[in-house]
C-alpha cells in the first residue's frame, strides 16, 4: 500500500471522504451474481462508480439521481487523490495518483533554552517599541493641550476705521494750520 492509499483510507475512516463499496445483485433466470461496485467522488462533487476496483480497462459511470451513464472523455480527479483518464467510450485508460507536496516537518519541541534565547533576542525590540509608544502618548498629550488653548483674536478688515482716523487727523491738522494763518494775519 502506498502512502497515498494509506492517506485515502485514513480520510475514509475519519469520515472526511466518502468511498463506498456497494453490492448490487444482478438476477438472471439461472443464477444470482453479486457485483461489487467501487464508488468515488470527484472534486466537483460528481459521484462515479466502476465495477470492481478502479482499474484500466473498466467503464467509469457517472451517477445521477435517476441514471448511471458513461463518464465523459477527459481527466477526472477524485477527492481521494486519483486522476482517472477516460476515453470517448467512458473506459478508464490511465490511473495516476496525485503527488502531494512534501510537507516540511517542523519540530514542535521547543526547549526552555531556545525560548529564553528568543526572548533575549526580541527584548531590545520590545524595549524600543515601549519607548516609542510612551513618546507617542506624550506627543498626543502635548497636542491636545495645544489644541485646547484659545487662539489669537480674530483679525477683522479695519481699513475703513484706519481711513476715518487718518481723515480726522488730517482735518485736525488742517484746522491748526488755518488757525496759525489767521493768527499771523492779525
Amino acid at each position: 500500500m502506498t502512502a497515498h492509499e494509506a492517506l485515502g483510507k485514513i480520510r475514509v475512516m475519519l469520515g472526511l471522504e466518502e468511498v463506498e463499496s456497494e453490492t448490487t445483485i444482478v438476477e438472471t433466470e439461472t443464477e444470482t451474481t453479486n457485483v461489487e461496485l467501487a464508488e468515488a467522488t470527484l472534486l466537483d462533487g460528481t459521484v462515479v462508480k466502476v465495477e470492481g476496483e478502479f482499474e484500466v480497462g473498466k467503464e467509469l459511470l457517472v451517477v445521477t439521481d435517476e441514471t448511471e451513464s458513461p463518464a465523459p472523455q477527459g481527466r477526472h480527479e477524485t477527492t481521494s487523490g486519483l486522476i482517472l483518464s477516460v476515453d470517448e467510450n467512458g473506459v478508464i485508460t490511465e490511473i495516476e495518483e496525485v503527488v502531494a507536496e512534501e510537507e516540511t516537518e517542523v519540530e514542535e519541541n521547543f526547549s526552555d533554552d531556545l525560548i529564553n534565547q528568543l526572548v533575549s533576542a526580541l527584548q531590545p525590540s520590545l524595549d524600543k517599541i515601549e519607548e516609542l509608544s510612551n513618546e507617542v502618548k506624550a506627543l498626543k498629550g502635548e497636542f491636545h493641550e495645544f489644541r485646547d488653548e484659545p487662539g489669537s483674536p480674530k483679525i477683522y478688515n479695519n481699513l475703513n476705521d484706519i481711513n476715518k482716523d487718518e481723515a480726522s487727523i488730517m482735518s485736525g491738522r488742517m484746522a491748526k494750520i488755518l488757525e496759525v494763518r489767521r493768527n499771523k494775519n492779525k
